[in-house]
């Protein structure tokens, strides 16, 4: 495992809050917490925070990602990527989702640094579906 954990966002912060997640129907009640996501994965960070408004599915393993909204993907819009030293993060206070996904029981943590980027640097590193076509 990566020894920083990040967060995205298309919002800029100087602290991370905790916020109640949002899924559509039948979204894990795991993937639904008042928490403060992070992910050892710097990519898919990124991918969180270049995403448009909308219930988007990413394929890990593929390296692809398809949005519901994809006429609402703004390359040129900013997103950041927040990463603190996971020492900093009691084990105790850490909830493992899955490979991707921790969410961490803390009301509010300042990153050790943000790196500020545009949405459509994701596509070096996954491509963008609609439908099962590849944009």
């Amino acid at each position: 495992m990566s020894d920083k954990l990040y967060h995205g966002s298309c919002h800029l912060f100087g602290t991370l809050k905790r916020h109640q997640a949002w899924g559509p129907p039948g979204t894990p009640k795991e993937e639904s917490l008042n928490v403060i996501y992070f992910t050892p994965n710097f990519f898919f960070a990124l991918a969180i925070a270049s995403m448009p408004e909308g219930v988007n599915t990413i394929s890990h393993e593929e390296r692809t990602i398809c949005f519901e909204n994809p006429e609402k993907f703004d390359p040129e819009r900013p997103a950041y990527v927040y990463s603190i030293g996971i020492e900093r993060i009691k084990d105790q206070k850490q909830i493992r989702i899955d490979k991707q996904q921790i969410a961490v029981d803390i009301n509010e943590i300042k990153p050790d640094e943000v790196k500020a980027y545009k949405a459509g640097d994701i596509l070096k590193y996954y491509s963008i579906e609609k439908k099962g076509m590849s944009l």
